[in-house]
């Protein structure tokens, strides 16, 4: 368990990293071109770039260490018997509450905290070498990338619907996982 902890806090620093210097390329360069939310909207400038990247990456951590450390997972005396059920008792220590995940918060806030750890950190790292990808593809002009990009028209809207499908995925592989442990007799 220590050893995944440590394999993945190095490649989402790593990832992190990868990102931070292909974006560098394009933010010295020409940084209206640039899509980051944080400098789009709120006129963030390189400093606050960082600032607020450690700041959220050093909260995923936190969240992924408590997950791996800290977190005790459900035992409980009887299987529900579907998942939606699980996850309801979960979050909300009762079942057929669901969809309130999706607009509530939960009770369990440290389930939520430990589950978000767990799916950011994959989430995180998959979507910072997806940037890094399509930055050091697109600075370098590299004549495949170009290819895909006039097939797809917005390959961002590629790499949004990979992160978000990552999100999904993760968010599925820890409750599924949790619920095929949560009854042990």
């Amino acid at each position: 368990m220590k050893l995944k902890f440590f394999i993945l806090t190095f490649l989402l620093l790593f990832a992190r990293g990868c990102d931070f210097y292909s974006t560098s390329l394009w933010f010295f360069d020409n940084p209206t071109g640039e899509q980051n939310l944080l400098y789009r909207f709120f006129d963030f400038g390189w400093s606050g770039l960082i600032i607020s990247n450690i700041i959220i990456v050093s909260a995923i951590i936190y969240a992924f260490y408590y997950y791996t450390f800290k977190y005790k997972k459900a035992k409980l005396n009887v299987k529900p018997s579907r998942l939606t059920d699980f996850v309801s008792e979960l979050y909300f220590n009762e079942r057929g509450h669901f969809f309130e995940i999706f607009y509530r918060m939960p009770k369990n806030k440290k389930t939520l905290m430990a589950h978000s750890g767990y799916i950011m950190v994959r989430v995180l790292i998959i979507g910072s070498f997806l940037a890094t990808i399509h930055n050091l593809c697109q600075f370098y002009n590299v004549s495949v990338y170009n290819s895909f990009r006039e097939l797809v028209v917005r390959p961002l809207y590629v790499i949004y619907g990979l992160m978000l499908f990552s999100l999904v995925y993760f968010t599925y592989r820890v409750w599924n996982k949790e619920y095929e442990l949560s009854y042990n007799d």
